[in-house]
């Protein structure tokens, strides 16, 4: 391999390391022909040279090909992978719980597999992958530094592939190195054209081959398989064929006229050939086939490899299929697709729709829509969304193509929002359920216009929740009043979308409504889902009684729920009921009930909300390593499933545990990127405005902040007020905006009794209210308020062991009695005294690791408390004011109009009360006291 040396270097330090015990994964892309399998190969061989097992699976380029076919593959080489996946079961990939276990035996096998010496694994043609085999890719990927397992995966460059889509998190793996393959460069290529006797003629035409091929080494072997040009002009050679891909399919002309057209078929048909499906679609025995195969292969475009009978390049299959007339294409596809048809094998229901789909005429279409359907309710079963996804797709077009009526064009197009929505493709959902709501309503089908419209669930912005309520109401005056299950789901899904909206109180009564309606219908599942609603409407603290019932009934539906989540959402609510009344030991109960719940059930998404409650509880009481560790062990979950929206709760973990510690260090960028792409939500968009503050970026900082101003008032008390409201009144802090702080207190002002969780499902956990109203107070100058609000925060925080929160209190406690030392009502006796309350906090600090507020500490011990000095008389704080701004008398006595000797003379005095022998003393104590007063 020339010009690779580089590349395979990479290779060989990934391979010692997984023979030490830390395993690897080394992703290789580039185009088609570039060299991506030779490397590969290479790599097998280097690793079996030093002792490693080895083993090759690949993908194939067909999109019926059975969810998980990479991993089969590779399965026939490893048995202990063999018995993981041979024992796969439909029911194991119907839900997160079950793809989670499979991923994770998965993991386990290659583990084992590997022990003692190391095991290099190939994955070959991933851009052709299904999502399910890249999830599990992934999933394996964050395992692989604790093993001895290298993975050698290889793709082609494409973003808009399954494989594509998820390499960024590929790469987020501790062990992940990414090779890009490029072609090689003129030295490369004279370097391989002098090794070989029979090239070293095309020597000088180097320079133009490279140019011609960008320094693919596919193409050039294409074009150097022929003798050089007598001329010594590449024209020459090309004279025949248009390009170089042309000479790709010329040895195609040497075979016979049936031969020819069996490797056409063949061509059609897959990656890799079945004789016998081959047979059937040509019309041929299979005798006949083999012979023909032969012929293919003699003629230098069909190979037989460890993975099976193939062509000899995706490019040379390629430029057959390029060189075949449209209407033999379009024919060959039909008998390609009724072979797979009439085979009776559910596992080509796919490929003959893909097949059905390139065949031209309506009785392809036909087939082509009824087995499109099929597969890609197959490909939903078992997770491959993106796939059922494209299956459906090319349903409703053909739908759409032949005659048809409008309920069934209307099922259609429900079916593909639903699978549009589970692959998170919001935007094109929400058109099909809008479309399908149309059709559906013309068809004069209610039920269709329901299911339509209940696709969205979870619906996340309000954007797609105005549309949602839209599409709600329409379905709601056309399903029958005896119809209530149907009813209340309406219901319950139009009370969402208003509480997501929040332009309005609606949301209230439509989630009573929805609610009343699920217990007439007796329905298990419009219950529920009416109480998600009631509680999502209710979550801010002040209506804590009314959701302790509805989270009792959740947890008493959820013993007979069939889902995971319908088992734990009523555990989640008791969690953030417990959190908002600070009752830490009812918390520890729900968490022991969600590990549970975890276990029975192997759900990594309730496994994440243990470690997310773990988390903010370790944060509160001051276990700061805990918390990461927690959020850690989240963020795995996160990875291996793939969840964007969970893995964006570790890097705000991390913004919020920077924010508490005054520590700038701690925000990544990361961190930033995930609030940044996010700030269409206002709570979202006040946080980042407080950690670019911390950061010093305070400009950007006030101009997002700006955008919040006049939002206070326009929220509707609901999801995420109080945590919106929160957010935005310490960004007011933190930047100084006076006005904005006093209008989020007063709004804030009665959820003082309470603590700080939404309600919602919160990543953090602030302790008790009182301490960051008095924060927000202190902004708004109403110090007296905000002494009161600390003073008490002490106490709540003290009660529930939250360390951080309660010396934070001190302080600005200590901050408030500083500047005003006169006692208010809330703490006129037995108060500890500035520097006692600072001291405290000061060596809590110390012992926590707060670095940001440690400097608060310091820097007011650093100054004498009022009860320590004598006061200054106003002309004696005017002369020791000018003096910290480093005038000479004879400046301070042109300033103020008086005669050098009464400067002297207010200098002499000012030191003598404040114990000081130096102006330079007095120009500290001036400056260390920010607001200038004695």
């Amino acid at each position: 391999m020339v010009g690779r040396s580089a590349q395979l270097a990479v290779i060989d330090d990934a391979v010692a390391a997984a023979s030490a015990g830390r395993g690897g994964l080394v992703l290789v892309t580039g185009e088609a022909g570039i060299g991506k399998t030779m490397l590969g190969l290479a790599g097998i061989e280097r690793a079996a040279a030093v002792g490693l097992r080895t083993a090759h699976g690949f993908a194939v380029d067909d999109t019926g090909a059975p969810a998980l076919w990479p991993w089969s593959r590779l399965a026939r080489q490893l048995p202990e992978l063999d018995t993981v996946v041979a024992a796969v079961k439909q029911a194991d990939l119907d839900n997160d719980a079950g793809r989670f276990g499979v991923a994770e035996a998965v993991v386990d096998a290659l583990t084992h597999a590997a022990e003692p010496s190391g095991l290099l694994v190939l994955l070959e043609d991933l851009h052709w992958a299904d999502s399910l085999s890249v999830a599990v890719l992934r999933h394996v990927a964050f395992d692989l530094p604790h093993s001895r397992v290298v993975v050698l995966a290889t793709a082609r460059d494409d973003a808009a592939t399954a494989f594509g889509r998820a390499l960024p998190d590929l790469l987020r793996g501790g062990g992940s190195v990414l090779v890009r393959l490029t072609g090689l460069d003129p030295g490369a290529v004279a370097q391989w054209l002098s090794s070989d006797p029979s090239l070293t003629g095309w020597g000088a035409l180097v320079h133009e081959l490279v140019r011609r091929s960008d320094g693919n080494p596919f193409f050039i072997h294409a074009v150097t398989s022929q003798a050089p040009p007598a001329s010594g002009d590449l024209d020459d050679v090309l004279a025949e064929r248009q390009d170089i891909r042309g000479l790709l399919a010329a040895p195609l002309l040497q075979l016979t006229d049936e031969a020819r057209d069996t490797l056409i078929t063949a061509a059609l048909m897959s990656e890799r050939l079945s004789p016998t499906l081959l047979a059937a679609a040509c019309g041929r025995t299979v005798a006949q086939v083999t012979d023909h195969i032969a012929q293919g292969c003699r003629a230098g475009l069909l190979q037989h490899r460890a993975t099976g009978l193939s062509f000899t390049h995706a490019l040379v299959r390629d430029a057959v299929i390029a060189d075949t007339e449209a209407h033999h294409r379009s024919a060959r596809e039909a008998s390609i697709a009724a072979a797979m048809q009439s085979s009776g094998d559910e596992l080509l229901v796919g490929p003959s729709a893909v097949h059905w789909d390139r065949a031209e005429g309506h009785a392809a279409s036909v087939n082509c829509r009824d087995a499109a359907r099929a597969a890609a309710a197959r490909a939903a079963a078992v997770h491959a969304h993106e796939e059922a996804v494209a299956f459906s797709r090319m349903c409703v077009r053909h739908t759409r193509r032949l005659d048809h009526d409008d309920a069934e064009l209307a099922e259609c197009l429900v079916e593909l929002a639903g699978y549009e929505w589970l692959a998170n493709q919001v935007p094109a959902a929400v058109d099909s359920c809008v479309e399908a709501v149309d059709v559906a309503e013309a068809a004069d089908r209610p039920d269709l216009m329901a299911r339509a419209a209940l696709v969205p669930q979870g619906i996340g912005s309000r954007e797609v929740a105005r549309v949602v309520a839209g599409l709600c109401r329409r379905a709601l005056s056309r399903v029958p009043p005896e119809d209530l299950t149907t009813r209340a789901r309406l219901s319950s899904q139009m009370a969402v979308a208003a509480a997501e909206d929040a332009v309005d109180a609606s949301a209230d009564a439509l989630s009573v409504a929805a609610l009343t309606l699920a217990r007439r219908s007796y329905s298990p599942t419009a219950e529920l889902e009416a109480i998600a609603a009631r509680h999502l409407v209710l979550s801010y603290p002040q209506a804590i009684d009314e959701r302790v019932p509805l989270a009792e009934r959740a947890v008493e539906l959820g013993r007979s729920s069939t889902t995971a989540m319908g088992t734990l959402w009523g555990h989640l609510w008791q969690a953030d009921i417990a959190l908002q009344r600070g009752d830490l030991v009812a918390l520890d109960d729900a968490i022991v009930q969600i590990a549970r719940v975890a276990a029975r059930r192997s759900s990594p998404v309730a496994r994440w909300h243990e470690h997310r409650l773990r988390g903010l509880v370790a944060a509160v009481l001051g276990d700061f390593d805990g918390a990461r560790t927690q959020a850690g062990a989240g963020l795995r979950i996160a990875d291996r499933t793939g969840d964007r929206s969970l893995i964006g709760m570790y890097h705000i973990v991390c913004v919020q545990l920077a924010l508490l510690r005054g520590d700038p260090g701690e925000i990544t960028e990361p961190g930033l990127r995930v609030l940044e792409e996010a700030t269409g939500i206002p709570l979202v968009r006040a946080s980042l405005a407080r950690a670019l503050a911390l950061a010093g970026d305070r400009g950007r900082a006030v101009a997002l902040l700006a955008t919040l101003a006049d939002l206070p008032e326009r929220v509707p008390v609901g999801p995420r007020w109080m945590g919106t409201l929160g957010q935005i009144g310490l960004a007011a802090a933190a930047l100084d905006d006076p006005d904005l702080a006093r209008r989020c207190h007063a709004l804030l002002a009665p959820t003082a009794p309470w603590y700080g969780a939404d309600g919602g499902g919160t990543p953090f956990y602030s302790g008790s209210n009182e301490f960051p109203l008095g924060v927000i107070a202190v902004a708004a100058g109403q110090r007296d308020v905000a002494a009161d609000h600390f003073t008490r925060a002490i106490t709540a925080n003290q009660r529930i062991g939250a360390r951080p929160y309660v010396a934070l209190a001190r302080l600005g406690l200590a901050e408030c009695l500083e500047h005003d030392p006169a006692p208010s009502a809330g703490h006129r006796s037995g108060t500890p005294t500035v520097r006692e309350l600072a001291a405290a906090a000061a060596e809590e600090f110390r012992l926590l690791d707060m670095p940001g507020p440690l400097l608060g500490a310091e820097r007011l011990l650093a100054r004498p408390a009022p009860t320590d000095a004598p006061v200054l008389t106003t002309r004696e704080l005017q002369v020791a004011r000018l003096v910290g701004q480093a005038r000479t008398n004879r400046q301070i006595a042109d300033q103020l109009v008086v005669s050098v000797r009464t400067v002297e003379s207010h200098v002499r005095s000012a030191l003598a009360k404040l114990g000081f022998s130096t102006r330079t003393e007095l120009a500290l104590w001036v400056r260390a006291r920010s607001d200038g007063r004695p």
